[in-house]
């Protein structure tokens, strides 16, 4: 993208797939870039009371309880 502004997981697959045959490697970036995008905004909106690093795992565990780890 041209104007600084970050892709998601969607539209990153989406301009992958428009270009060229998807491949399992595209679709495990595309999951794993999604799982830090939803991780990162839930961390962004806990309250910071043990540091930075306690939200983030804190956003990991809701991440994992919610979605799951499991491949796909």
């Amino acid at each position: 993208m041209t104007n600084n502004k970050q892709q998601t997981a969607v539209e990153w697959l989406w301009e992958i797939a428009y270009n060229r045959e998807l491949t399992v490697a595209d679709w495990k970036q595309a999951k794993e870039m999604e799982k830090k995008q939803i991780i990162l905004s839930i961390a962004k909106n806990l309250p910071i009371e043990d540091g930075v690093l306690t939200a983030v795992q804190k956003a990991e565990q809701y991440y994992q309880q919610t979605y799951g780890g499991g491949e796909q």
